[in-house]
């Protein structure tokens, strides 16, 4: 496979764009690609590449997480014949992961579901009141996950803050999406619950706003503009990246703990690979047609069925379809890793042969 494998480059723009020129490895990172030979504090390469692409490394599409997290990119990037690495391993979270999933299945669906159907049956209280009492438990989870993420980058700014930011309340840029994006989720619930009779359309396709401002961002961010102030690690006036990129720098970092050494790290990596900038605007494009097929469903549920139907299938509705995007996007992503990895040998292996001496290709 070579290089027109991949067959659009997001970032071209970055790169070619004279005032903003691509970011250098950091000195733990240049080091070792200009004198290979010196590695006393890392693991030596293999002298075969065939055993190097297969290392365990890299067995699974996510790079094993380092024993430590260091406060700047690993030391243990040894090979030019391979991506910059990133130590998150979501592989090692697993027992996190099925928690927060099952919370979240819970709280926003058997809930919200076992609330309703059994207040509506059993009690004489309106549909108003019913519904005030079932959406109570929607996103309790997702609010109390808000002022944590504040709590950590304000009390610990110095290792979960964004690159760069230094004000004492300079939160990332998802703590401000996921504010705006409670609001847009709470307000219509609100409106459909306290008045005097249930507004049983807007309750529906409450859900469908939250994901409509969610696809809003991503189409907007698509488009490589300017930023007209700081958004996370990228200081004003560098070129926007994917929304897609800025959950996964914030999130990892913050909600999963890896600090300001994964934010170096990821953007060393977009930075340096053609196919993780590939990837990274694939899946955002992904997500954002998705959101726009979750809106059409539901609408179509909340206008096609009757309310006490459309109450439980359109919950339903949104966990069918998280999860439908979720499996084909870790489809997507271990496909597209793949392929980086392929392209950086091949390349690699190319310019030894033009050259005769080992050289990086990024």
């Amino acid at each position: 496979m070579d290089s027109d494998s991949i067959a659009w480059d997001p970032g071209e723009r970055l790169e070619k764009d004279t005032m903003i020129p691509p970011a250098p490895l950091p000195a733990s990172l240049q080091e070792v690609h200009t004198r290979p030979e010196k590695m006393e504090d890392c693991d030596a390469p293999s002298a075969d590449p065939e055993k190097e692409e297969h290392s365990s490394h890299f067995s699974n599409p996510f790079p094993k997480r380092h024993n430590t997290i260091p406060s700047e990119p690993s030391s243990k990037y040894t090979s030019p014949r391979l991506p910059p690495p990133l130590s998150f391993d979501p592989w090692t979270k697993k027992a996190s992961i099925a928690i927060a999933i099952l919370g979240i299945f819970f709280f926003d669906l058997i809930l919200p579901c076992l609330i309703y159907y059994l207040l509506e049956t059993l009690t004489d209280l309106d549909e108003a009141d019913v519904l005030g009492i079932a959406c109570a438990s929607l996103g309790l989870g997702e609010l109390l996950e808000l002022p944590l993420r504040g709590y950590h980058l304000v009390r610990n700014r110095e290792s979960y803050a964004p690159l760069g930011q230094t004000a004492k309340w300079g939160f990332d840029f998802f703590f401000w999406w996921y504010a705006l994006a409670t609001i847009v989720g709470i307000v219509p619930y609100v409106m459909a619950t306290d008045l005097d009779y249930a507004i049983g359309w807007l309750f529906l396709m409450s859900p469908g706003l939250i994901v409509g401002f969610a696809v809003l961002t991503a189409g907007v961010s698509a488009i490589p503009f300017r930023l007209p102030v700081r958004v996370s690690s990228d200081a004003k006036g560098e070129r926007c990246k994917p929304f897609v990129y800025y959950v996964i720098e914030d999130f990892i970092a913050v909600d999963a703990h890896q600090k300001r050494s994964f934010r170096e790290e990821l953007r060393v990596r977009y930075t340096s690979s053609r196919g993780f900038r590939g990837m990274i605007w694939e899946v955002n494009m992904w997500w954002t047609i998705g959101g726009v097929l979750f809106i059409g469903g539901l609408a179509g549920i909340t206008w096609g069925v009757s309310f006490p139907v459309a109450y439980g299938v359109s919950l339903g509705w949104l966990f069918v379809w998280m999860g439908i995007w979720s499996w084909v996007t870790l489809w997507w992503v271990k496909r597209s890793l793949r392929m980086e990895r392929e392209w950086f040998l091949q390349s690699a292996a190319s310019a030894e042969g033009i050259s005769g001496q080992p050289s990086m290709m990024v």
